[in-house]
C-alpha cells in the first residue's frame, strides 16, 4: 500500500511537470485569447485555465443535463438575458448532492463547484458580461443523457462546434471520438489524468487548434 501511494504521488508529480510544459506550448501556439467557450461541464474552464485566460465564458465550474445544454445553446442570446438563478428544491433532483443546483427560466444548471446559489449566481452574471458573440465555440460530450436526436440539433447550432463522444459516431461531422471509453456508456470526465505523459483524454483532439480557427 505505501508502494502504491508513493508510485501514485510520483506519476501526478511527473505529470505535472510535463503538463505544465505542455501548457506552454499551447500557450505559445494560441493566435486567438479573446474567445468564448460555452461548455456542458468543466472542460472549458479547465482549458481557459491551461491557456491562462479570464474566463470569458458564464459556463464555469457547473454541468448541464445534454437537453437543457442543447436548448441552452439553440437560444444563447433569450438564457443570457436572465439574471436571476431559482434554487431547485425537487428532492428528486437533488437526491444526495451537496451542491446548489439552480433553474436558469426552464433550465436546470448543476453549481458543482459553487458553495450558494448566490455566489453561483453573481459569477454566471459578471462573467456572462465578457462574452464575445463574435467568436463562440461550443463544447460538449455524450454524457448526462446524450441522444441522437440531441446529436441532430447539436449539428445545427450556428456556432463552431466539438462534441467528444466515447464511440465512433460518422453520423455526426462534429463528434470527436475520446479513446479509452468504448466500454462505458458515454466518454468520463475528459480532463482527468492517471499518466505519466502529462497529457488527459482531451488532449486527443487538437483543442488548440479548434480555438484559433
Amino acid at each position: 500500500m505505501i508502494i502504491k501511494k508513493g508510485m501514485v504521488t510520483l506519476r501526478n508529480t511527473v505529470w505535472k511537470y510535463k503538463h505544465k510544459k505542455i501548457n506552454q506550448k499551447n500557450r505559445e501556439r494560441l493566435n486567438c485569447d479573446d474567445v468564448t467557450i460555452i461548455s456542458t461541464n468543466c472542460t472549458g474552464g479547465i482549458l481557459y485555465h491551461d491557456l491562462g485566460l479570464q474566463f470569458k465564458t458564464p459556463t464555469i465550474n457547473l454541468f448541464f443535463r445534454a437537453q437543457d445544454f442543447i436548448k441552452l445553446c439553440e437560444n444563447l442570446e433569450y438564457y443570457m438575458g436572465i439574471d436571476r438563478f431559482v434554487e431547485c428544491t425537487d428532492k428528486e433532483i437533488i437526491g444526495d448532492r451537496n451542491y446548489p443546483i439552480v433553474y436558469l427560466g426552464d433550465l436546470l444548471v448543476f453549481c458543482v463547484h459553487y458553495h450558494s446559489v448566490e455566489e453561483a449566481e453573481r459569477k454566471w452574471n459578471s462573467r456572462k458580461e465578457r462574452i464575445n458573440w463574435e467568436n463562440i465555440v461550443i463544447i460538449n460530450t455524450d454524457r448526462e443523457g446524450m441522444t441522437d436526436e440531441l446529436k441532430d440539433r447539436f449539428e445545427k447550432l450556428p456556432y463552431r462546434k466539438v462534441m467528444f463522444v466515447h464511440l465512433p459516431d460518422e453520423k455526426h461531422s462534429n463528434c470527436f471520438y475520446i479513446k479509452g471509453y468504448e466500454n462505458q456508456e458515454s466518454v468520463g470526465i475528459v480532463t482527468d489524468y492517471d499518466t505519466w505523459d502529462g497529457k488527459r483524454p482531451v488532449d486527443q483532439f487538437d483543442w488548440v487548434g479548434f480555438l484559433n480557427k
